[in-house]
């Protein structure tokens, strides 16, 4: 007596019909995961690429920015020396203009040779010693003169003739009174 219409080649043909069915459509989804999950890291590739680029012009922006903050540090430091010289306190004009050789060289400018020469000519004017707070004046020109000897400027081409200068510039203050440590 048969129990059943369906046969058991025919009942395996149709578990083994829905195996495969449930298997291509298993591996289709994770084709179309892979395919998915390669789009998504193109565009993460994408974002990171921009951050990357974003990075670093905002270094540029920074690296700019500074430089012309130490220009415009130089030009007031320029313009000080400058109204120190009309008061003919040629000491802290000599302060102030060796401040501005330090930012124009932090600045990179390209008149530095000159600025030194500046420093020259006001030296051969110091006749007295200069009239403000010797302390600040010692600390800055200190201060100074560590940047400005720790610079690419300092080693290419200045060294020789701001060591004469500075020297100079100490022992002129050093017969004034004031002892600026080296």
């Amino acid at each position: 007596m048969k129990l059943s219409v369906i046969s058991l080649d025919t009942f395996i043909g149709v578990i083994v019909a829905l195996l495969a069915i449930i298997f291509t459509i298993i591996i289709g989804w994770q084709i179309v995961n892979t395919i998915d999950m390669r789009d998504r890291m193109a565009e993460l590739e994408k974002r990171q690429n921009a951050l990357i680029e974003n990075e670093r012009l905002l270094a540029e922006n920074d690296k700019l920015f500074q430089k012309e903050a130490y220009n415009l540090h130089a030009g007031i430091c320029g313009e000080s020396a400058e109204s120190y010289i009309a008061k003919e306190s040629y000491a802290e004009a000599f302060a102030f203009y060796h401040t501005a050789l330090h930012y124009a060289i932090l600045a990179d400018q390209k008149n530095q040779l000159n600025r030194v020469i500046q420093l020259q000519n006001l030296l051969q004017l110091i006749t007295a010693g200069p009239s403000i707070n010797l302390s600040s004046l010692a600390i800055q020109i200190k201060t100074d003169m560590e940047g400005i000897r720790n610079t690419t400027s300092y080693r290419n081409c200045l060294s020789e003739v701001y060591e004469q200068t500075m020297q100079a510039f100490l022992q002129k203050m050093k017969s004034f009174g004031l002892v600026i440590p080296e």
